[in-house]
């Protein structure tokens, strides 16, 4: 079963990332802060999700087009800064691979199950109700869009690749950490 054996291989990194990620979070009062936190994000998101696209991953993930989400983060940033492109944008993991694109895309379809807590809390910390699709991309259908996402993971010809895929997604969790320690030091 190659579900359980990524999350178990990626568990450190995937909780050091959330903690660097959660500590941002905490930071944010105010729509500034949160449109700031968006920028970060998308500094490693967007060309992550891009760099994906070259590849076929529709033979593992039928539905992979309904699971591009960068255009809800750009949408949420245009919603405050409408002029906004990016300045840099982070240096990604080797990704050379379809296997290796399976492993940068269980990292993001992972992200999304948490995506209405963080919706919450931004609505709480902030008050803002606008600029959250990004969290909110898959509204009532995350759950089963996950487990979609978890059963095609156990497709025929994926587990004799779960070192690649494993390997490709701690260093995704591990470089998307580091953006966000970079960008951590010119603080919110």
């Amino acid at each position: 079963m190659l579900h359980p054996f990524l999350r178990s291989k990626t568990d450190d990194q995937h909780q050091q990332l959330e903690k660097v990620f959660m500590d941002l979070l905490l930071q944010v009062k105010t729509a500034g802060d949160y449109e700031k936190l968006l920028k970060k994000m998308a500094g490693f998101l967007v060309p992550l999700e891009e760099l994906l696209r070259q590849f076929p991953l529709q033979e593992f993930i039928p539905d992979i087009s309904q699971r591009q989400r960068k255009h809800h983060l750009l949408a949420d940033i245009a919603h405050f800064d409408p002029d906004w492109q990016p300045e840099q944008s982070a240096e990604l993991p080797e990704i050379n691979s379809t296997y290796q694109a399976m492993g940068a895309l269980y990292v993001l379809e992972g992200s999304t199950l948490g995506g209405p807590i963080i919706a919450r809390m931004v609505r709480q910390q902030t008050g803002i109700e606008k600029g959250l699709t990004y969290f909110e991309s898959y509204g009532e259908d995350r759950k089963p869009m996950w487990t979609k996402f978890r059963d095609s993971l156990e497709l025929p010809g994926l587990f004799q690749h779960k070192e690649i895929i494993a390997s490709t997604a701690i260093a995704c969790f591990m470089a998307y950490k580091q953006w966000l320690e970079l960008k951590k030091q010119n603080q919110l």
